[in-house]
Parts: C-alpha cells; structure tokens; sequence
C-alpha cells in the first residue's frame, strides 16, 4: 500500500456475477398523491423568528486518513465500521481507543488511460512527482483491461488538468451503467478496507459493518436492492480472516442517529447523485424518500449552459468537473452580488431546494397518520452539496417561503458535512 498501488488479482468482471446477477425487480417510482385539501391554503405553524440555523461541532480532534497513505500509528482494535458509499466520496469510520471516530476516505471516481504504455507506467509510478494531495509518490492507480485506470483524488486531478470530466462508478444513488463500475467501487472499497485492517488497525474476529443506502425515489426508478446486492458481493469478496457481519441505513436515517440525543429529526442528506431525506422518531424511520439529481445535476446543468455537450467529444471551458470545483468555493449567502457563473449554481441550488422542501411538505401530508409533529422539529443537514457557505441561509429562506404543515425549531448543519453520514453509520452498526 505505501507505494500508491492497489494489487488486484483476480478477474474483476466475473468476481461478482454470481452473487448480483440475478433477475431483481424494479422498485417502481414512490407516488406522491396530492393533498386532498389542496386548494385550501395550509396555514404554516413556523414562525420566522424561532427559524435558527446551528452548526454542530463535534469538539474532537477527528483523524482522517486517505487511502494508500503511510501511516506510523499504534494501530487500534477495530470491532465496527461504518460505510458511507456516496455518488462522490466514499468514507470508512471507526473508533480508536479513546472513543474518538476517525476516518479514511476516498474521491469515488476514476479517469483512465486507454493503454498502458512505458510512457504513462513510469509517468505514474514516479515518486518524485507532487499528486493531488500534496505529497511526492506514486500515483494510485491499476490496471484494468488493459487500461491505466487513475483512482480517487488522483483522477479528479487528472480529469481537471485535461478539462475532462470525472468518471464515477455511481450515479445516482447506485450502481452505474458502466462496465468498469462494479470492478472500480469493488477496488476502491477494497483499498479503504486494506487502509483500515493492515496500517490503521487490526479487525476484531466478528466485524459489523454498516452501509449506507437511498430511499425510494419520488421521480425516477431505482433499484436499491440490486445496489445492495452489489455492495454485498464487494464486501463478501474482501479477503480477510474475519467474518462481517454488514447491515444497512438511509443515509439520512443515519444523519439522524449521529446529530439528535434522542433520535428525533428529519435528516436531510445532499449527496451528489439523491437527496435522501427521512423523518426519524426516537430512532425508528417513520417515512423516507429520495429526489434523484443533486449535487451532479447542478454540474452537469451549469456546464450546459455554458457550453458543455455530454454527447458531443468537443471540449468546452467548463465541464461538470469544473463546475463541481467553483461550487465548492461559492458563498450562497443570500443577497450577494453574483458573476453569471455563480448565478447560475445558485439558481440551480435554489431549484434542486425547493423541490425536495416540496417533497418533504407532501410526503408529510401523505403519511400523517404516522408522521405526525406535535412540538418544534429539527431539520439535520449533511453531504457534499451542503458545503458551501450560506447554504444553510439559503434553505431556511426556501423553508419560510412555504406552507410547512409543522413547526421547525432549528436547521442544523454539521460543522464537517462529509463525514456525518459514515458516523452515523457506525453508530448504527454498534446498535446492531
């Protein structure tokens, strides 16, 4: 591992087949019916002035590992895992010895080379070569079918250096389409699984491991229990000598367990390919669902407007690569004075908002025999779309500009929304 390289031996387009292909059926689209009283205005319980916004901090001093890195630690007994498998970013959490959760992360995306050539082998094997974090050493990268396929961090900077966009072996909340997908998630979540067992820690002889997943989605078919299957396989395939023992989560289930002392919120997760959203109660999921396109469409939408083609090879100033970047950087903050690109992630953010308030707004009223609020709620916020500064502010104004059939006390944010879910995740796996 301390070279950069990942070692794949076996065969990755027949390690999983038969364990995931086999026929599933389709989860259909969730139907959102609407209100019966819908044309008689709902008069909104919130009151503008009791609308805060909170950061959460955690007040510790997280660890954070990246895969293939050396590490010179006392390496800590591991009894459970979290796994938070986002479109974007995949990390894995755990407690050390202080009861203190650290994690090792990894971008989810890759770029490749068409051949492997001594040229790229030697360009990308060079340790003297600054990467994308900073450090000189080796590229992390494998060979794939005769590709030079560039992995994590390592890729989002190749694909930025050649204005070319990221590939990810998810999107939308799941599995991708491409052939390379199963084989790339399998490598990179093998990779984090290495990092974990063999330079942070040692695994205990039982291992529960919980991962996340999506909800139903409210306008687009998703199989999550083929997701699931695939995850499944991936997991059972690491080779190791302990046994897991993985169970699932909604990802916004899991912001829940991780932000509320007693289990009571509506998570909000805004990953890159579903925003997940569920009312939790005293722990249990009430109601969940999902809105398929979030942070990736925003990418993929602002990079059209300014030129960019998914289904043309012709270069154009920005890709959803670039955009993603920029969205980083930007202060939604509402008021500012805005350049047209700018603009027009904000207008996309605003957008891709008010769509899930309204989801959340109709999901309420559909299912109020069990989702019922009697006192104030908070509304728990995490994932990558949700970075940027004035977010927060930006969906509390979407929120007061509503008819919220329930009263909101608090729109809490965590202060690092990357990682919320992961810990969540665990914090689930050590309730299993």
């Amino acid at each position: 591992m301390n070279d950069g390289r990942f070692v794949y031996n076996k065969k990755p387009n027949r390690i999983l087949y038969d364990s995931i292909f086999k026929p599933l059926p389709i989860i259909k689209n969730v139907v959102i019916k609407k209100c019966s009283v819908q044309n008689v205005p709902i008069k909104p319980r919130i009151k503008k002035s009791q609308l805060r916004v909170v950061v959460h901090n955690y007040n510790n001093k997280s660890r954070i590992f990246y895969r293939g890195d050396t590490i010179e630690i006392e390496r800590i007994k591991m009894k459970n895992l979290g796994l938070d498998l986002g479109t974007r970013n995949i990390v894995l959490s755990f407690r050390d010895t202080n009861n203190e959760i650290g994690y090792i992360t990894e971008v989810n995306g890759y770029w490749p080379f068409e051949r492997v050539t001594p040229f790229i082998k030697n360009m990308l094997d060079d340790p003297t070569k600054v990467r994308s974090d900073g450090t000189k050493r080796p590229a992390r990268w494998v060979e794939l079918n005769g590709m030079a396929v560039v992995l994590g961090r390592d890729a989002e900077e190749f694909a930025y250096a050649k204005n070319d966009t990221l590939r990810r072996p998810m999107a939308e909340g799941g599995i991708g389409a491409d052939e390379e997908a199963m084989s790339i998630l399998s490598i990179i979540v093998h990779g984090l699984m290495q990092t974990a067992e063999r330079d942070v820690g040692h695994f205990e002889k039982d291992m529960k491991i919980c991962y996340c997943t999506t909800a139903p989605a409210l306008n687009k078919s998703i199989n999550i229990d083929y997701h699931k299957r695939v995850v499944d396989a991936i997991l059972s395939s690491y080779e190791t000598k302990v046994k897991f023992l993985p169970n699932t989560i909604k990802e916004s289930h899991a912001i829940v367990l991780d932000s509320s002392q007693d289990g009571t919120g509506i998570g909000i997760s805004w990953g890159a390919g579903t925003v997940t959203v569920s009312y939790v109660k005293y722990g249990m999921d009430i109601f969940s669902f999902c809105w398929v396109g979030s942070g990736d469409w925003i990418d993929t939408q602002v990079a059209m407007r300014h030129g960019y083609d998914p289904d043309s090879k012709k270069k154009s100033k920005e890709t959803p690569t670039t955009i993603s970047k920029r969205k980083m950087a930007i202060d939604l903050t509402p008021g500012r004075t805005l350049d047209r690109l700018d603009f027009d992630i904000h207008s996309m953010y605003c957008i891709l908002i008010e769509q899930v308030i309204d989801g959340i707004i109709s999901g309420f009223n559909d299912n109020e025999n069990e989702a019922r609020i009697e006192d104030g709620i908070n509304i728990y916020m995490a994932g990558g779309t949700s970075c940027p500064v004035g977010f927060t502010e930006l969906v509390k104004n979407v929120i007061e500009s509503k008819s919220v059939p329930f009263s909101i006390s608090d729109i809490v944010r965590t202060e690092n929304p990357l990682f919320t879910v992961a810990r969540g995740c665990l914090k689930a796996s050590e309730m299993f």
